[in-house]
């Protein structure tokens, strides 16, 4: 492996335990077993590391879009997108585009433009899944795809976070609720009552 792709490895790791914010180029060092000038000769500062990362990310999630497409429209592309971040509960790490957006307000213009577009890329790839499950009626989505794109990713992400802490139950209670929550069987076996029913 080159030492381009073990720095941005280990960045990966870095963001999703601690946020960008949260290590520095020593950490890499230390990582690595490389010298700091060796990074820097790589990534000058650690805004072209940022932007680096977010391209590696982009990547990443195009890879699982693909990856997706080939599965079923529905629960078990949606079910798969939500497995991805299975390694980042067992590890206890946030998701890496929304662990830079949490440092966003301290980055360079240049790394929050970076950063939005990252954090877009995966809503669209969320709100695909959620438009094709719901045109193959597989899912049932109570508001239009993109706003339920930012309601699931939201929700899964901050799973995450709740993860960290006992009984390290929130991410798998958080897949279970939504795949629950928006399977066309769930919401056909419990219709939503009109606003004139009365109900028991």
């Amino acid at each position: 492996m080159f030492t381009q792709e073990k720095i941005i490895q280990l960045t990966n790791t870095l963001v999703q335990q601690r946020g960008f914010q949260g290590f520095s180029y020593a950490d890499l060092e230390a990582g690595i077993g490389i010298r700091k000038a060796s990074i820097h000769h790589h990534f000058p500062s650690k805004t072209d590391l940022g932007l680096a990362y977010c391209d590696y990310k982009t990547q990443q999630f195009q890879e699982l879009a693909a990856a997706l497409r080939q599965l079923p429209a529905g629960v078990p592309r949606l079910k798969g997108y939500l497995d991805a971040f299975a390694d980042c509960a067992a590890q206890g790490q946030m998701c890496g585009a929304y662990a830079m957006l949490t440092d966003s307000h301290l980055l360079l213009p240049e790394l929050q433009i970076a950063v939005y577009r990252l954090a877009q890329t995966e809503q669209h790839l969320l709100q695909d899944i959620l438009a094709t499950g719901q045109h193959s009626k597989q899912l049932h989505l109570a508001q239009p795809p993109a706003a339920m794109a930012m309601v699931v990713s939201s929700a899964l992400k901050g799973a995450l976070l709740l993860n960290r802490v006992p009984p390290h139950a929130a991410y798998a209670d958080a897949v279970t609720t939504i795949i629950r929550w928006l399977s066309a069987d769930t919401a056909s076996s419990h219709p939503t009552p009109h606003p004139n029913q009365e109900t028991s």
